[in-house]
This record gives C-alpha cells, sequence and structure tokens, in this order.
C-alpha cells in the first residue's frame, strides 16, 4: 500500500513538471497546490485513523470479555470450564460462544477495514 502511494505521488508530482513546462506556468505555485493538496491528504487519514481508533480498541475489548469471564467465574470458585465441557448443552453453548465471537470478530474488522479504505 505504501509504496503505490509513494508512487501515484512521484507520478503526480512528474505530472506538475509536465504541465508547467508545457503550459509554461509559474513551477513555485503549481508545487504549492500540489504539497497542500498532500497535506490535506495526510490530515484526512490522520483523522480517518484517530477516528477509527475506538472502534478497533472495542473490537479487542469485547473479544476478551468471555475469556474475563471465564477467569472470573474460575476465581470465584464456579467450575466454568466443566460447566461447558461436561454436558452435551454446555458443549453446544461453548461451541456455539465461539462461532458467534468469530464472526462477529470478522464482521467487525471488515466493517472497520471497509471505514478505513480510501
Amino acid at each position: 500500500m505504501r509504496g503505490s502511494k509513494e508512487r501515484r505521488v512521484w507520478i503526480e508530482l512528474a505530472a506538475c513538471l509536465d504541465i508547467a513546462e508545457i503550459s509554461g506556468c509559474p513551477l513555485a505555485g503549481l508545487l504549492a497546490r500540489f504539497a497542500a493538496q498532500l497535506e490535506a491528504e495526510e490530515d484526512a487519514e490522520a483523522a480517518r485513523q484517530t477516528a477509527l481508533a475506538g472502534p478497533k480498541a472495542t473490537v479487542r475489548l469485547l473479544s476478551w470479555l468471555p475469556v474475563f469471564g471465564l477467569l472470573l467465574g474460575m476465581a470465584l470458585g464456579v467450575d466454568p470450564v466443566g460447566i461447558l465441557l461436561g454436558n452435551v448443552m454446555g458443549t453446544a453453548t461453548f461451541v456455539s460462544g465461539l462461532v458467534l465471537t468469530t464472526a462477529g470478530r470478522l464482521w467487525s474488522a471488515r466493517l472497520v477495514a471497509a471505514a478505513g479504505a480510501d
């Protein structure tokens, strides 16, 4: 991704030089506008990453909550692993919880990736 962005910048810079040469317009003004455009793109990317920091952290936290719940149950003296793996209903609950947690994590990751895409 970074290589393609750098390549695009170099191609656009070359286009600025070609335009200045062909049309005879002042290169300084053209490069100033080009630099302003690049700064605006960087600011927009920084704002996008800042806006996505919260959802990314939320996805990470919600993914770990079931593990913390199991640890809390064990700390309180309950045997949550034994209950989950000790009978058919517990195993079904455990497997469905794993499937739903994985599906939610993948879905959230796709949403964040789509929001972060150009």
